[in-house]
């Protein structure tokens, strides 16, 4: 009897936990729902209209996704989002690097630590802004190179097309790589340290070490900020767009997401923008959807 009421008091204490746990959610999911999911459902209608964001708006069918396949700045910037998204995994291994020597104690580690996360606090306007004027033309970068004799290499970083994307595809990773960091190190925290011990002792070494001991003991972790990241090439580098290019040189470092303001609130094309939202939130929503599948059939 008393182990049937001590049974039900962990139960009764269980439903509580979790009640308080959907409340302290509640706000954010609240926040989320009414300016991020209701908005986003709003959009669709509007993608067959032609509408200008004031007054009717006016039927069109399936004109404005027979005009984005016509648009070769829609293919522009989607080629844009998709290189983005194939330096994920160069993202994914220099924040787990990095957390692992900071996880075994680098001479330096503390110090580090703060340093390589201080980026993630900074808004993505205070980065962009910083790195345009550190990559332009007649800026600190070009002079340090004159002063040590490779002029040569200096340019319009951000001017040239051939330069504007990688070089902005690295800023980028400045910018976020140290939150990764720090998912890294929480997950490494939770790994026994006997496992690591005993790799050592096998003479588990770098590459070794990463690939046979440490990835697989942070799976999880691994798929959590990789699909953060996937989504992010695609949905939230607006601000480093915005600040640093405006798309340019012509449209080398044009983004969908980029176009979708600019078709929306320079051109006010209302109608054509929440195609383009439409178009992307498939396309995002389809390639995590796959990435999901993928993790799943690995589990089974």
């Amino acid at each position: 009897m008393r182990k049937r009421s001590r049974t039900d008091l962990m139960r009764r204490l269980a439903r509580s936990g979790a009640v308080a746990g959907y409340l302290f959610l509640a706000p954010a999911l609240l926040l989320v729902l009414v300016f991020r999911v209701w908005p986003g459902l709003q959009a669709f209608p509007y993608a067959f209209t032609d509408w200008t964001g004031a007054g009717a708006a006016a039927p069109v069918g399936w004109g404005n996704f027979a005009e984005m396949l016509r648009d070769g700045v829609f293919w522009a910037a989607l080629r844009n989002n998709v290189f983005l998204s194939l330096a994920v995994p160069f993202w994914v291994l220099a924040s787990l690097a990095l957390a692992l020597l900071i996880h075994d104690r680098t001479p330096g580690w503390r110090f580090f630590r703060g340093a390589f996360f201080l980026p993630s606090v900074l808004s993505p306007v205070i980065v962009g802004t910083l790195f345009g004027a550190i990559l332009r033309a007649d800026g600190p970068l070009n002079e340090g190179l004159r002063s040590i004799g490779l002029g040569a290499l200096a340019r319009d970083w951000l001017g040239d097309p051939a330069a504007a994307l990688p070089v902005m595809t690295l800023v980028i990773l400045w910018g976020i790589f140290g939150l990764g960091v720090i998912f890294f190190l929480a997950g490494l925290a939770a790994v026994p340290p006997e496992i690591f011990e005993s790799a050592r002792l096998d003479g588990a070494r770098g590459w070794s070490m990463l690939a046979g001991v440490v990835a697989p003991s942070l799976r999880h972790v691994l798929e959590f900020w990789t699909v953060n990241l996937v989504v992010w090439s695609f949905t939230s580098l607006f601000a480093f767009v915005y600040v640093m290019t405006r798309g340019g040189p012509g449209y080398a470092t044009m983004l969908v997401e980029f176009q979708l303001f600019q078709q929306a609130f320079e051109f006010n094309r209302m109608g054509y923008a929440c195609a383009l939202g439409s178009a992307l939130f498939l396309l995002v929503f389809g390639v995590v959807l796959l990435q999901l599948r993928l993790m799943t059939a690995e589990d089974a």
